[in-house]
């Protein structure tokens, strides 16, 4: 605000570079055996260095689109008076002072995924198989974004509905499509479901 605040009622437009498939990966890890305790998440923004460069890059091209005659013919200008707070002791429009913006101004767009990893067994980071089952844990799946082994570019609202629409047709596919009348049958359906439910396998080298 302290940076934006001249142009306050003014007409502005402004321009946001996103990354779309950033490569930085966070965590979330339990806070301890009470399910009752709030997990610890961890964004991990900035910690592949590839994901500031490609923000950096976005600036300039940001830049470069205001220069062009469409927006100078308008009286458009890059906003240069008051340097981002934070930042001031950098050489100002260079690629450390557009670097250090990117870490102060950037947010994100709630667009999380990924934390229940879908993959083979083999993989040490999978938390679920290709039928959404979770990995050792009988009669529980996941079927939401964070199967996503990586985020999608665009928004994750029909990708999301996609996976819920596949997840109830297996569901149905191992429950037999419909109501089951038989309570017998339902319960030897069961008891099959968790001897097949799948379990990581040990990768352990033995020397």
């Amino acid at each position: 605000w302290q940076m934006y605040r001249p142009l306050a009622y003014r007409d502005t437009w402004s321009v946001i570079p996103m990354l779309l498939r950033p490569k930085s990966r966070g965590t979330v890890r339990l806070r301890s055996s009470n399910p009752y305790d709030k997990p610890i998440f961890n964004a991990g923004y900035f910690t592949h260095p590839e994901d500031i460069k490609v923000l950096v890059e976005g600036v300039k091209i940001a830049l470069a689109m205001a220069q062009t005659k469409a927006f100078t013919r308008l009286g458009s200008k890059f906003w240069d008076e008051i340097p981002m707070p934070g930042c001031e002791d950098t050489n100002l429009w260079s690629d450390e002072y557009w670097t250090c913006m990117s870490r102060q101004y950037t947010t994100t767009i709630y667009h999380h995924a990924g934390i229940a990893k879908m993959g083979p067994p083999t993989d040490p980071q999978s938390v679920v198989n290709h039928q959404l089952k979770v990995y050792g844990v009988p009669r529980l799946r996941v079927i939401d974004a964070s199967i996503m082994p990586t985020i999608v570019s665009g928004n994750t609202n029909a990708p999301v509905i996609m996976i819920a629409e596949k997840g109830a047709d297996m569901i149905k596919a191992d429950w037999g499509g419909g109501y089951e009348d038989n309570r017998v049958r339902r319960r030897r359906r069961s008891s099959d479901q968790v001897g097949s439910w799948p379990c990581k396998l040990n990768m352990t080298r033995k020397e």
